[in-house]
């Protein structure tokens, strides 16, 4: 990407979220100013984007003479104010608060130039609610990056009541300019990924809840079969194929009746794990025991998954050869 403007982008978060992004913004060729309130912070952000770069070069998905040059572009800033400064798009990734996010962006346009575009990465909370705070709301809007931001292509733009054609625009060209796949987004909750996510899960926790099933079959059904169709057919094209015909019959009315409309996750399996004190990954404990089950190695099969199909997408071709355990290698 070329920035005709010198301008840098800002990020003010170094957690995993902000790390990665600060990551696929560098590789998309923008400077970025990394910012934390405390220098180990930004010492171990340093760590993470160098392993998650290391592992982009890797997967062929970045020209290992690039690699100084991309760490390079992200610098590492401690003052707020240094970090804003002259910069043409600020995003915040910290806390999933509405407070603390309004009260940070609130001392961000205080600092940043009148025109730079002012953006959060939550996944949940509404635009137009965090830009009440702000003295120039039009300049606000949502980027929402998934995990790993590095990796997945697509990015959600969530422009709020008051936000501006040309933020949202902005929003747009800085990352479609920087190897992303911008789709614009009502301001609801979830907006779409977040909210397709949750409407599955809402479903398999019934089904689990039920003693219909078990995760681990949802999960093989969603992962084998139905997840593996998916970057090939979406929701209305599989209707369309299908015929509207049969998506209004009765074996597609009876389907319909019986799905979950639990309106708290606390009433399901989701919930009760909860109450007992398991979290997941981070516990120890949820659907699945990842004291037995290894979590670095499943997050790391998850990103080299991740660039298979991103190099299927590019075009390339992925052979699959067998190892001496007869486990499939791509």
């Amino acid at each position: 990407m070329s920035d005709d403007t010198g301008r840098a982008v800002a990020v003010l978060g170094a957690g995993t979220m902000g790390a990665q992004i600060a990551l696929s913004l560098a590789l998309g060729g923008c400077p970025v100013r990394l910012w934390a309130r405390r220098s180990e912070s930004l010492a171990a952000a340093r760590k993470r984007v160098e392993a998650d770069l290391d592992f982009v070069i890797g997967s062929a998905l970045a020209d290992p003479t690039e690699r100084d040059a991309t760490l390079a572009r992200i610098i590492p800033v401690e003052d707020l104010g240094a970090a804003v400064s002259g910069c043409r798009f600020v995003i915040e990734a910290i806390v999933e608060d509405l407070a603390v996010k309004q009260e940070l962006l609130s001392r961000i346009e205080a600092l940043a130039d009148d025109d730079a575009v002012l953006s959060s990465t939550t996944s949940a909370l509404s635009a137009t609610a965090i830009q009440s705070a702000l003295k120039r709301p039009r300049n606000f809007c949502i980027a929402h990056y998934a995990q790993p931001a590095h990796l997945v292509r697509l990015v959600e733009v969530v422009p709020g009541a008051q936000t501006s054609d040309a933020t949202r625009d902005a929003t747009i060209a800085l990352l479609e300019a920087t190897g992303k796949t911008a789709v614009p987004c009502p301001d609801v909750p979830g907006f779409l990924w977040a909210r397709i996510q949750h409407a599955v899960l809402r479903e398999v926790a019934s089904l689990v809840g039920r003693g219909l099933v078990t995760p681990e079959a949802c999960d093989l059904v969603l992962k084998e079969g139905y997840g593996c169709r998916l970057p090939a057919m979406g929701a209305f094209e599989h209707a369309d194929l299908a015929g509207l015909d049969l998506m209004n019959g009765t074996a597609a009315k009876a389907v319909w009746a019986d799905l979950a409309n639990t309106a708290d996750p606390t009433d399901t399996p989701v919930g009760a794990l909860f109450a007992d004190g398991h979290t997941g990954m981070r516990s120890g404990r949820g659907f699945y025991d990842w004291r037995k089950r290894d979590a670095e190695a499943f997050k790391r099969r998850r990103d080299e998954e991740i660039v298979r199909r991103l190099k299927i997408q590019a075009g390339a071709e992925v052979t699959v050869a067998r190892d001496r355990t007869g486990k499939d290698e791509v």
